[in-house]
């Protein structure tokens, strides 16, 4: 492909796993799974109770009668790590109620951060993405490079051999050489990679801090490399799928033991992990993205040409909304009244959004990336034609794939290990796209990210009760700050539980509406301002000019109550989310404070309307203890997770937007949606798209599904 096709094609991101693929990589995943937790904590089967791995090792015993640290011999170097994670293991045992199960938990964190690396490493090599600095240089110009996959015919990566190479005898001599150059070079590129995509990767963190040994860490490199052909690190779903099969044991434990009703989130997110088909991703993503750009500029490129190939027929990915379903009896031109009475017929791509407010590895993400590279180049293409805008939204075509991950795209789940492969993976995907238009990867310089965890925002009662009395002292009256206490910790103390479903502002909001219609009430601001007239009706009244006044009065004087608290509630969210970022104790948590910080964070997210809202949401049963808020909360979808998930993100969207789904297809018969479809699906938000798709659409998943598209926004 030449550049000016490159150019006129867009981006031609990775394909996604075949059906052969995948089924190599469901078979490959529990092996080298195998490999590294039978490294850090294989138990004897003679003594079941004690490891012979390197927890073991430690001292860790699996029934937390771990020996004392004086009775053992470890060097220093040992020490500290065994210390390190005994902490782990006694948090864990506290969260999970029972030593067994925290030292099972060490054991599959320490497996899958090493695990993930790994293979993310190889990912990147694979797709010519990984630039790294020459060994012995830091300061030097990065250059491609392979750190896993070892040079054809020879026993060492490219990167290893001038590490090994700029060591001098360190590397060469000395008895431990082999082992050190492994674990040092690792952790080199570890570092440098995570100086970029600061989740995954930081080599300082509390699941990094025991290595396998080198025979181990060998057989799992040789695992990799040779397991699977390389055209499966090539996909761009390959990360989701690991992370799915790695997870597979869990989700049948979870299941059985509870019959499907999670007890925490950790199961929620457990037994929800059903990664979404490429091609309904696609349906999804170009009846809703799609859709909504093709009504404000019908002659895009986005626009199909000719009928779409069947899914698996597909030669091209080239980004086109082929799948965007057509006379669906909805308007043809994008329209929208603003604040001020104007009519905008068009958004700048820029200033598009799309969320997906349970995006798992952000699959919805990843394609939706595709689309919003072709709308900003049909910008600069078109910019100062009739229907466009005078200027692009970016004029240099380098800067389109870090103006994406900044500008268009969110993305919450309470699931911290899958935003991890999301930002990877979206990361790649926008070097991927440089590197295809004839950029270097090293042009995309991402200063945030919109991809939060929805476990950070966790605060005690106490802290959260003075947050409220110091913030909240202008309301004056102590009920209505026993209100607002009481709507907020409704919703943060299951957080992580709710995910995007918590309702901090509109709680608040509700709150600090009462507070203004009470202000209102007794200044005397609400007898003219409720009964909004037209000016031919005031021709026909007998209202005075002094009385027209007095009422423009009193509708400005109780603008300013509204201003206030507007100016509380957000000053009370941000005070919030600083609490939180510096009160997180988890070791998850804190590695994603520090780059959701940079960013915006849950509440910030859950706070504003976006355009695009498309999800594969949790199915099934909420936690038992957060059912309460949520009959409360979503009264017309309480009966089941993916209901209220529609629900909310008819919420989060635009009433001009659309909201995209894949979920279970029981709520077209059930009495228990009766509420779903009459108040929402066909009167508040009407149906635009309905695929009835069937059984075997989601892997492991004995669910008949289907896929909606909606309009957006809460009338």
């Amino acid at each position: 492909m030449s550049p000016s096709d490159q150019n006129s094609s867009g981006p031609a991101s990775a394909q996604a796993l075949s059906d052969s693929l995948k089924e190599a990589v469901k078979s490959w995943v529990p092996k080298v799974r195998k490999a590294l937790d039978d490294e850090f904590g294989a138990v004897d089967p003679a003594r079941p109770k004690e490891s012979k791995g390197q927890l073991g090792r430690l001292g860790l015993r699996r029934d937390g009668k771990h020996v004392p640290l004086d009775k053992m011999n470890l060097p220093p170097a040992s020490v500290i790590v065994r210390q390190r994670v005994e902490a782990l293991v006694t948090r864990e045992s506290l969260s999970e109620g029972t030593p067994e199960r925290g030292y099972d938990n060490v054991i599959r964190e320490l497996t899958y951060t090493l695990l993930n690396r790994l293979v993310g490493l190889k990912g990147m090599e694979a797709r010519k993405l990984l630039y790294l600095p020459p060994p012995g240089d830091a300061a030097g110009t990065p250059e491609e490079t392979e750190v896993i996959t070892p040079i054809a015919g020879q026993a060492r990566s490219r990167y290893l051999r001038d590490f090994r190479a700029a060591g001098g005898s360190r590397y060469k001599y000395e008895d431990d050489a082999e082992e050190a150059l492994l674990r040092d070079g690792l952790t080199s590129a570890f570092r440098h990679v995570t100086s970029e995509i600061r989740v995954l990767f930081d080599p300082d963190h509390e699941y990094a801090c025991v290595w396998p040994t080198h025979a181990a860490l060998t057989n799992v490199l040789q695992l990799i490399n040779d397991g699977l052909p390389a055209d499966a690190y090539r996909a761009q779903d390959f990360l989701g799928w690991v992370y799915q099969f790695f997870n597979r044991d869990e989700k049948k434990r979870v299941r059985d033991e509870n019959k499907g009703t999670p007890r925490s989130s950790y199961e929620l997110a457990v037994i929800n992990q059903f990664y979404t088909p490429s091609w309904v991703v696609k349906a999804l993503v170009d009846n809703t993205l799609g859709r909504l750009w093709l009504q404000m500029h019908p002659d895009s490129a986005l626009a199909a040409k000719e009928a779409p190939p069947l899914p698996g027929q597909r030669t091209s990915d080239a980004p086109v909304a082929d799948y965007l379903v057509p006379r669906t009896g909805e308007r043809i031109r994008y329209q929208r009244l603003t604040d001020d009475g104007q009519v905008e017929e068009s958004k700048r791509a820029i200033d598009i959004t799309l969320i997906d407010p349970a995006c798992g590895t952000m699959h919805f993400g990843q394609y939706a990336f595709g689309l919003f590279h072709r709308m900003y180049l049909d910008e600069i293409e078109n910019a100062g034609k009739p229907g466009w805008p005078a200027e692009p939204s970016v004029k240099d075509p380098r800067a389109i794939p870090a103006a994406i991950l900044e500008r268009n795209l969110f993305g919450i789940d309470i699931d911290p290990r899958a935003i991890q492969i999301a930002s990877l993976s979206l990361m790649l995907t926008a070097k991927e796209a440089a590197l295809r238009h004839g950029f270097s990867p090293l042009d995309v310089k991402v200063r945030r990210s919109n991809l939060v965890v929805a476990n950070a925002v966790d605060l005690g009662a106490e802290r959260l009760r003075q947050l409220v009395e110091r913030v909240g002292s202008k309301l004056g009256s102590s009920e209505l700050r026993q209100r607002l206490f009481k709507t907020l910790w409704d919703n943060l103390q299951h957080v992580g539980e709710l995910g995007s479903l918590v309702q901090v502002r509109e709680g608040v909001g509700q709150v600090l509406g009462d507070w203004v219609d009470a202000q209102a009430k007794d200044k005397g601001l609400t007898k003219l301002i409720r009964r909004k007239v037209t000016a031919q009706q005031e021709l026909g009244s007998i209202l005075t000019d002094s009385d027209r006044q007095k009422a423009r009065q009193l509708e400005l004087e109780r603008k300013v109550l509204e201003n206030e608290a507007t100016q509380l509630q957000q000053e009370l969210l941000v005070a919030i989310e600083e609490a939180a970022a510096q009160s997180s104790a988890d070791p998850a948590e804190r590695l994603f404070a520090e780059d959701t910080a940079r960013g915006l964070k849950l509440l910030q997210m859950l706070a504003r309307r976006y355009d695009i809202a498309v999800m594969n949401p949790p199915y099934g049963s909420f936690v038992p203890k957060v059912k309460e808020f949520v009959k409360a909360a979503y009264p017309l979808t309480s009966n089941d997770i993916y209901a209220a998930f529609i629900d909310r993100g008819t919420q989060l969207t635009e009433p001009e937007g659309y909201v995209g789904a894949l979920v279970s297809a029981t709520f077209v018969n059930l009495t228990t949606f009766e509420k779903l479809r009459t108040e929402i699906l066909l009167k508040r938000n009407p149906l635009v798209v309905m695929l009835d798709l069937g059984f075997g659409i989601l892997d492991d998943a004995t669910v008949e599904a289907a896929a909606l598209v909606i309009h957006g926004g809460v009338r």
